[in-house]
C-alpha cells in the first residue's frame, strides 16, 4: 500500500464522495494505466511522461482504493504551482 499524508487520507475517509485532484506516480505503461483508471471512473486530466505520472480527478473513495494498487508508487495532492516574480 502506498503511503500518503495522514491528513489527506483522513479527508478522503471523512468525505468519500468529494472530488479530489491528485498526481499519481506509476510504474508500467502509462497509456494502459490511464485506460485502467478511466474504467474506474477516474478522470485522467494530463500525462507527465518525464516524471511517469498522471494528473487525475476522482472521489475520495476511489483515491483510497488506488492506494492498494501495486503499480502506483506515490500519490500527492495536485496543487497550484506559483512561480516567483522577478
Amino acid at each position: 500500500m502506498v503511503d500518503v499524508d495522514p491528513a489527506i487520507h483522513e479527508a478522503w475517509q471523512s468525505n468519500p464522495n468529494e472530488p479530489v485532484d491528485l498526481i499519481v506516480h506509476v510504474s508500467g505503461d502509462m497509456i494502459q494505466l490511464a485506460v485502467a483508471l478511466e474504467q474506474r471512473n477516474v478522470t485522467v486530466k494530463r500525462r507527465f511522461r518525464l516524471t511517469h505520472s498522471l494528473a487525475i480527478r476522482c472521489s475520495g473513495k476511489a483515491a483510497l482504493q488506488l492506494l492498494k494498487e501495486p503499480w502506483i508508487t506515490r500519490v500527492e495532492a495536485d496543487r497550484p504551482v506559483k512561480a516567483l516574480r522577478r
